[in-house]
């Protein structure tokens, strides 16, 4: 069921699974900081996240339990805090709009915006220079505007300032 990887720990044979989405998170872990030698990496485990945490929306609640348990949203901010490379940041708004366009769990939801890990990444300062980036993160922001409504509106505004 499990296969030993050369760093020392194991990769789940079963990418639908809790296991395969906390040796996902392990990855993350290990490669917070993104160097040409890493990003590849990085970018199929945020893919493959994407695809789990779906997979887990439809057929294993518990899957979506851990992903917020390891507050793996946290790790996606910092990714697109860093100079990493367009492919990284490009994969992080893919894997994003990705959810948020499948999830159908309306507390999943509610889950994914309550920290404000989204609301720091709407605001983050991408590279609208670069037509790649720029298209996803309009797409990002299409899917995410889709997702509104009378309750969702209020993970996005600031009753304090009175504003968004």
């Amino acid at each position: 069921m499990l296969r030993r990887m050369a760093d020392g720990f194991f990769k789940p044979k079963n990418r639908y699974s809790l296991e395969h989405l906390k040796y996902l998170h392990n990855l993350l872990v290990r490669n917070v900081v993104i160097t040409e030698g890493n990003r590849q990496m990085v970018i199929e485990t945020l893919r493959s996240i994407a695809e789990i945490l779906i997979w887990g929306d439809q057929n294993d609640s518990k899957v979506f339990d851990v992903f917020l348990e390891k507050n793996m949203l946290a790790y996606f901010l910092k990714i697109a805090e860093q100079k990493a490379a367009r492919h990284i940041k490009v994969q992080l708004l893919q894997t994003l709009s990705i959810l948020f366009e499948n999830i159908r769990n309306e507390t999943s939801i509610y889950y994914l915006l309550s920290n404000n890990h989204v609301n720091a990444i709407i605001i983050h300062r991408f590279d609208f220079s670069d037509e790649e980036e720029l298209a996803y993160y309009i797409s990002f922001l299409k899917t995410l505007s889709l997702k509104l409504n009378a309750y969702t509106i209020h993970f996005f505004f600031n009753e304090h300032l009175k504003d968004f």
